[in-house]
C-alpha cells in the first residue's frame, strides 16, 4: 500500500518511479582463439598385408633389421648390409632435420614405415608389376598411406642408392607435412630437393645445381623457349604428370623448387606457405601471391637463374 501511494503521488508531481537497477551482467567471457590444427597424418609401421605382398618377391630368408626408424626387409646378402647401415645412420637418422632445416616445417607425426630393398632388379620388377597400380619403369617407389618403400639395391650404386632411398623416404615425410598429397610438382619437387642432395656420406648443402646437373642439361636442351612452363606446371593440366619420354615434368619441378628454396628474396615466403599447409585450413593460398610476384616475371627470373645467370644462389 505505501509503495502504491508513494508511486502515485511521484506521478502526480510529473515523476517516474523507475524500477532498481539489478546487479551488473557480467561480460561474456572472452572466445578462446584455438591455434589450428596440424594438417600431417600418422604414417603406419608398414601395413603387414602389404609387406607380405612385397615378400613373395624377396628371395627367402629374408632378413629384418632396422633402418635409423624404420623398418627395413631385404634378401641382401649379408656383406651389402654394411654400406645399406651406413646409409640409414646418415641419411635415414637424419632425415627429420634436413626436413625442418630446408622446408621451414616440422612434419606433425614421428617418421615411420618399412623399407623393402630387393637383391635383384628382376624381383623387384616383378613385385611392381604384381602391384597392378603402379608406373612401370621407375627407380623405386613408395606409398605414404601403407607406409612402403621398395627399391632395389644389389646392383645399384650407392650414390644412385642414397638419393633415392631419401628421395622415397621425403615422400614418406609429406604425409607427414601436409596429410593429403601435394600437387604432383611440388611433391616431387620437395622430395628432390632431398634426394638429390644425398649421398653415401650424408647430406650436402643445397646449393646451385649440385645435384641437378642432369635435371638442367635436359632443360636446357628441351625446355628453354617454352613460354608459360611455370604457370601450366603450378595450374597443373589435362594430361598426367610425367606423361611420357618427351615430358620435362620432373626435370622442371625439381629445378623450380630449388630455385624457390635458394633465392634469398623468395625463399622465406615459399617457406611461409609450405608452413600454411601444415594446418588444416578451408584453403590453401596460391603460389604466385604468396610469393609476391606474378607469373611473368617469376618464368623471367627462373630462366635467367637456370641458364646460369646466377650460377649458385646459396
Amino acid at each position: 500500500m505505501q509503495v502504491v501511494a508513494l508511486a502515485a503521488a511521484l506521478a502526480a508531481a510529473g515523476c517516474e518511479a523507475r524500477p532498481r537497477a539489478g546487479p551488473p551482467v557480467a561480460r561474456a567471457a572472452a572466445e578462446v582463439v584455438r591455434p589450428p590444427l596440424p594438417a600431417g597424418r600418422a604414417v603406419p609401421d608398414g601395413e603387414p598385408a602389404a609387406v607380405a605382398r612385397l615378400e613373395r618377391f624377396l628371395a627367402p630368408p629374408a632378413s629384418r633389421r632396422s633402418c635409423g626408424p624404420y623398418r627395413l626387409v631385404s634378401d641382401l646378402p649379408s656383406p651389402r648390409f654394411a654400406a645399406i647401415e651406413a646409409l640409414c645412420d646418415r641419411l635415414a637418422v637424419r632425415l627429420e632435420e634436413e626436413v625442418a632445416a630446408r622446408f621451414g616445417v616440422v612434419p606433425a607425426h614421428p617418421p615411420r614405415g618399412t623399407i623393402v630393398l630387393f637383391a635383384s632388379r628382376r624381383r623387384y620388377r616383378d613385385a611392381e608389376a604384381a602391384a597392378g597400380d603402379l608406373p612401370q619403369g621407375y627407380a623405386a617407389w613408395s606409398d605414404a598411406r601403407v607406409g612402403i618403400v621398395a627399391l632395389p639395391a644389389g646392383d645399384v650404386a650407392d650414390d644412385e642408392l642414397a638419393a633415392t632411398l631419401a628421395h622415397e623416404l621425403a615422400h614418406l615425410a609429406e604425409r607427414r607435412l601436409f596429410g593429403f598429397p601435394r600437387p604432383r610438382w611440388l611433391s616431387e619437387g620437395l622430395a628432390d630437393a632431398i634426394g638429390d642432395s644425398a649421398t653415401p656420406a650424408g647430406f650436402r648443402k643445397l646449393e646451385g645445381f649440385v645435384g641437378v646437373e642432369a635435371q638442367r642439361r635436359r632443360w636446357l636442351a628441351m625446355g628453354l623457349g617454352r613460354t608459360g612452363a611455370l604457370e601450366r606446371l603450378v595450374a597443373g593440366s589435362a594430361e598426367p604428370f610425367d606423361h611420357g619420354p618427351a615430358s620435362l615434368d620432373y626435370e622442371l619441378s625439381a629445378l623450380f623448387v630449388r630455385f624457390l628454396l635458394l633465392d634469398p628474396e623468395l625463399a622465406p615466403r615459399f617457406r611461409s606457405w609450405l608452413g600454411d599447409q601444415t594446418v588444416q585450413r578451408p584453403t590453401i593460398p596460391a603460389l604466385f601471391p604468396a610469393l609476391g610476384v606474378d607469373a611473368p616475371t617469376l618464368e623471367g627470373r627462373f630462366a635467367a637463374w637456370v641458364t646460369g645467370g646466377e650460377a649458385s644462389l646459396s
